[in-house]
């Protein structure tokens, strides 16, 4: 067993990530910036902009089934609106009526790009090692969420951005550690704060996972918890304390609306006025939680013993 989960932790170091990046913007017209492109059998000058016709990629009068970057080093812009470079080589094609990026990043840098991303700002040495860790995990139990990559680089995988000097530090002081569970890698998740308890994965219908996601106390969210209120037209408000229901909401009425699965609901004159602690789904990493362990000296792997009660922090 410890053979077969070595060779697996080998392989996944090993192998790039492929990683739809820019995902939440409609590319239509994208400029790109590499060492070496080339689109239907041609080289194109650096940098170029490209577009769609049909089913096809065209820069001009050249077009190809997929642009293909060369060089180790990608840059990739929508005019007025982003602009991002990746340590790795990309690929863009058409898909139903729009062009996908998706750029193949080495695992450490995925980690780095995903903890900048996902807890930026944050100083503490052992909270950001322990985000490393569980951005490391989630990557390595799962492939392929997407039609044309691993994963995407919005909430709906890990959200990813460039790496800062912090991120990719923690990356290399973590790198090649995983959470497991009986061998496993643990598909880690995490979120931005609690009431004071993280939830289990069936309390918000999350479906069920080979790893049993437990709620446990929360200190520095127990003691000052992040509180809000909100309200809701009572005929469409669902009453499910379910992540995929405040998903549904937040859709509908702004991603701020129903900040987290812990709150209370009262109905005053046709709407649902709600009272409600946190920040996120509630379920495994707390990230305000382990700032706050990581300010009281603990280091990463009590945090993540803490967290994730059942699982072991391995190569």
């Amino acid at each position: 067993m410890k053979l077969v989960a070595l060779l697996l932790t080998c392989s996944l170091q090993a192998a790039a990530l492929r990683i739809q990046v820019l995902s939440l913007f409609p590319l239509t017209v994208l400029e790109i910036e590499a060492p070496s492109l080339r689109l239907g059998g041609e080289v194109l000058p650096s940098p170029s902009k490209v577009g769609l016709r049909g089913r096809l990629v065209c820069a001009g009068p050249i077009c190809g089934e997929a642009l293909t970057t060369y060089g180790g080093t990608v840059r990739l812009s929508v005019k007025g609106a982003i602009a991002r470079s990746y340590p790795g080589d990309a690929q863009v094609m058409a898909r139903s009526g729009s062009l996908v990026a998706v750029v193949n990043l080495d695992l450490e840098d995925a980690v780095a790009g995903a903890v900048a991303g996902e807890m930026p700002g944050t100083p503490l040495k052992s909270a950001i090692d322990a985000q490393a860790i569980a951005a490391r995990s989630y990557y390595s139990a799962h492939r392929r969420r997407h039609e044309a990559a691993d994963f995407c680089d919005s909430t709906h995988c890990q959200f990813l951005t460039a790496g800062t000097a912090v991120s990719r530090e923690s990356a290399l002081r973590t790198r090649g550690l995983v959470l497991r569970y009986r061998g496993e890698p643990v598909p880690a998740l995490y979120f931005r704060s609690c009431g004071g308890r993280t939830l289990r994965a069936e309390d918000v219908g999350f479906a069920s996972s080979p790893y049993p996601f437990a709620a446990v106390d929360c200190a520095a969210c127990l003691r000052n918890p992040a509180v809000w209120t909100a309200q809701f037209p009572e005929e469409q408000w669902t009453g499910q304390h379910t992540e995929a229901a405040r998903l549904e909401l937040a859709r509908r009425f702004g991603w701020d609306s129903l900040r987290s699965n812990d709150y209370i609901e009262r109905r005053v004159a046709g709407k649902v006025i709600v009272s409600g602690k946190g920040h996120g789904h509630g379920v495994g990493l707390c990230q305000r939680g382990a700032a706050g362990m990581a300010a009281q000296g603990a280091d990463f792997r009590s945090i993540l013993r803490h967290y994730f009660p059942a699982a072991s922090i391995v190569e």
